[in-house]
């Protein structure tokens, strides 16, 4: 008999097609996987194979999953409207609501991920194709700002000596990735400073010598700032050693062989594309980590020529 059994890992569901032989010998039942099928989420009848796609049970499961899919997808959808109608109208109130609620089942970084950043891509685009006015836009982008930092407010900053500094090239307006990554920056118990948007590149770096961050966040979303980025890039390292991680729009719409240029003409910088929020958290905190292990070795190495 095949059925699928589930392995739940860090809150996900996989699945594997077993089946159950009786031992003759022992006199028990074994099981034996066929087939590992992968994330339960993503398992369509067609990963099974085709001796079992018949077997009552294994389709009811898979239906039952299809369902899920759907009606999540369904949810997101409506969710997403209502956060473009908000943002048309200043609603904050509801926004507010949207989010907690969302919060509750996933987490802030989803919000922003899944409802948040799609309904902002939505609105550039409909400004871009004359669908809406600058006005609409900009009480959009000013509500979905405010909304932010609203959702921020609550979380205290945690004092520790791992500091991120976030900032735009000058002449880069558009703040609002920057202020999403502080916010979820901060719910991790991060320290940050978030200088966004547009500052003169001198107050970038007399800044930075008041602060003396661990790790920069440089955020670019116009393809015609990408130049002031390299040359913000180029001050900050006539000062100080420090990783960068440069990321934005315009960096995600490069080609790959233009981000291998930038990381191959700045070493300290490590471009990030299409990265997910967890996903750059993550980056971050190695970028940190790997930063600290440099400078100690090269304290070491210090005093041992000492």
């Amino acid at each position: 008999m095949a059925f699928i059994r589930v392995k739940r890992v860090k809150g996900l569901d996989y699945y594997y097609l077993v089946k159950s032989q009786w031992d003759a010998k022992r006199k028990i039942s074994t099981q034996h996987t066929i087939k590992y099928l992968g994330k339960a989420t993503d398992v369509k009848i067609e990963n099974i194979p085709s001796e079992y796609q018949n077997d009552p049970k294994i389709l009811s499961l898979i239906s039952s999953v299809t369902n899920s899919k759907v009606c999540n997808t369904e949810i997101t959808n409506e969710l997403r409207q209502q956060v473009l109608d908000s943002l048309k109208t200043g609603r904050i109130e509801h926004l507010i609501k949207v989010a907690e609620e969302f919060k509750e089942r996933e987490n802030l970084s989803s919000f922003y991920e899944d409802i948040l950043k799609p309904v902002m891509y939505e609105i550039g685009s409909l400004w871009q194709n004359n669908q809406i006015d600058i006005g609409i836009e900009h009480v959009c982008s000013n509500t979905a700002n405010r909304t932010i930092h609203i959702l921020t407010e609550s979380v205290k900053q945690r004092t520790n000596s791992d500091s991120i500094l976030m900032c735009t090239p000058d002449g880069e307006l558009h703040n609002i990735a920057c202020n999403m990554i502080e916010s979820v920056l901060l719910e991790k118990r991060f320290k940050t400073f978030n200088i966004s948007p547009s500052i003169p590149t001198d107050s970038v770096i007399a800044y930075m010598r008041e602060t003396n961050p661990s790790i920069v966040l440089l955020s670019v979303t116009l393809h015609d700032n990408i130049g002031s980025a390299l040359r913000l890039i180029t001050k900050m390292n006539l000062h100080f050693q420090i990783p960068i991680l440069l990321g934005g729009q315009a960096i995600n719409n490069c080609s790959e062989k233009e981000r291998r240029e930038v990381e191959s003409s700045y070493t300290n910088v490590t471009v990030i594309a299409n990265s997910t929020l967890e996903s750059l958290i993550r980056v971050i905190r190695s970028v940190i980590k790997n930063s600290r292990t440099t400078s100690s070795r090269n304290y070491e190495q210090d005093v041992i020529a000492l």
